[in-house]
Formats: C-alpha cells, structure tokens, sequence
C-alpha cells in the first residue's frame, strides 16, 4: 500500500468514526452493533496509522 493510500484510508476511517459518534450524540447513544463497529475502526485506524509510521521512519531512514 502506497503512503497516499495509507493516509487516504486514515481520512476514511476518521469519516467513518465520526459519523458514528455524531449519530450516538443525536440519537442517545450507540447499538450494540455500532459498538462493535467503533472498536473495530478504531483498531484498523491504529493499524493504518502503525503502518504509515513505519513507512515514514524507513523513508527517513533510507534519505541517510
């Protein structure tokens, strides 16, 4: 995956837990199934952004 893909997938999933936490705000609260939901983005967001620091440090490393 390239760095633009990275951030790109980054910005989706930031949307994507931020349409989930508006809707909780307007409408009291989360479901089960949107819970479940919120976790999982944000492990794949904590993994994107892993995966995008890993690629700036060998980038910076590789610039030496």
């Amino acid at each position: 995956m390239a760095g633009h893909e990275i951030t790109d997938r980054i910005a989706d999933l930031i949307d994507e837990e931020h349409r989930l936490r508006s809707e909780a705000l307007h409408h009291g609260g989360l479901t089960p199934e949107q819970r479940v939901q919120l976790k999982d983005l944000e492990h794949q967001l904590d993994a994107a952004l892993e995966l995008l620091h890993r690629r700036q440090a060998l980038s910076a490393f590789d610039d030496d």
